[in-house]
């Protein structure tokens, strides 16, 4: 092929023309898309993507050709920075629409829409309130959602969180927490448990979520008091209620059918854990103290309050420790004297029977001396 001065320049011309008219990307740019990936039955929704200038829109779904008719609309556009922009929408979805859509066939690019044929409810065993759990120290706790509605189209899973993170059950030690599709499982619940969780229904296709419920999980006022108690009178008393709760329950105190207050006989004091009036201080105690003691500890949230067995608290007198020891000296006097009087006795007994004996041996002592003198004669 000959090329003349002529060719060279109009050609040129051209080449530069097209450099000035491409986008500043590379021509090649796969296509972007954004848009509903889930819709519910009957609901609007709309499908952009956004292609080169260079590429031909053709909108597909699942292999087949689109056009504009009374199930779909599609509109153009072009972006200041020579960028096809196209929408693919629809008034009101329905089963037809599920597919994977894709607006050009240079790529193999696409976005998948799947219809939700019938609402999604998800329900919650709540205990009281818009979304309260109450769980009780040390017991098994159960939180579970449940559907309403029809929702054959489609495949779904659950996950449970607590706050942002995600509940798994541990298979390496004992369960603490377990989770069973739509159920979550604390079998021992203490106050590190206590806090947001929330379960979510899921597409198992694209993970888009389907329906959540939130629970705001809460440990109901725990109390315990020892069952009985002994202080010596005038002492200090210092009762411990032991208390558990989330949120931190206010404890308060009665003794029989009155309420304690502060005053210079009563104080309370808070515990390792920093709960306020945790500790029942009485200084001196009297024997007007003794009796059954009680805590009682409420929350926030959980306004019943809880009431702690009754703790009884045991007052010796003072002089208490003396009566023993003044038992056991007289118990040991009296011992000792009959141990004296029956000795004394004895002994006398068996002098007066050493003093019997002596007369007739000494009698048949002197009538063999004569004898024997009598027969020497």
């Amino acid at each position: 092929m000959c090329w003349n001065p002529l060719s060279v320049v109009v050609c040129s011309v051209v080449f530069c023309a097209l450099l000035d008219f491409a986008p500043s990307g590379v021509l090649a740019d796969e296509p972007s898309y954004e848009g509903n990936t889930t819709v519910k039955e009957g609901e609007p929704f709309k499908i952009t993507c956004r292609v080169s200038v260079f590429q031909v829109i053709k909108w597909q779904r699942d292999g087949h050709n689109l056009v504009p008719d009374e199930h779909y609309n599609i509109s153009e556009d072009v972006t200041s920075n020579n960028l096809f922009v196209s929408t693919i929408s629809a008034n009101s979805a329905s089963s037809m629409h599920t597919g994977a859509y894709r607006c050009t066939t240079q790529y193999n690019k696409f976005h998948v829409l799947y219809v939700v044929t019938a609402d999604v409810t998800v329900k919650a065993n709540y205990d009281y309130g818009e979304n309260y759990r109450v769980g009780q120290y040390k017991t098994k706790l159960l939180l579970h959602c449940s559907i309403e509605g029809n929702q054959d189209s489609i495949k779904y899973i659950w996950k449970w969180f607590k706050g942002d993170q995600e509940i798994s059950s541990d298979d390496d030690t004992p369960h603490h927490v377990e989770v069973k599709e739509n159920e979550l499982v604390v079998n021992r619940f203490v106050e590190s448990d206590a806090g947001p969780y929330t379960c979510k229904l899921l597409n198992s296709n694209n993970n888009q979520v389907l329906g959540s419920k939130s629970f705001n999980v809460i440990l109901k006022p725990y109390v315990k008091l020892p069952k009985t108690a002994t202080y010596i009178e005038g002492e200090k008393m210092e009762l411990e209620c032991i208390v558990f709760g989330k949120p931190t329950p206010e404890v308060s105190w009665r003794f029989e059918n009155n309420t304690l207050f502060p005053s210079e006989h009563i104080k309370f004091l808070a515990n390792k854990r920093n709960i306020s009036n945790a500790i029942l201080v009485l200084d001196p105690i009297t024997m007007k103290d003794r009796g059954n003691f009680y805590c009682t500890g409420k929350n926030s949230v959980f306004l019943d309050p809880v009431v702690s067995d009754p703790s009884y608290v045991r007052i010796k007198d003072k002089m208490a420790a003396l009566w023993p020891f003044l038992g056991i000296c007289a118990e040991v006097i009296i011992l000792c004297l009959i141990i004296f009087i029956y000795e004394k006795k004895r002994n006398k007994a068996e002098f007066e029977e050493s003093d019997t004996d002596q007369g007739p041996e000494t009698n048949n002592a002197n009538d063999h001396s004569g004898g024997d003198v009598r027969h020497r004669k």
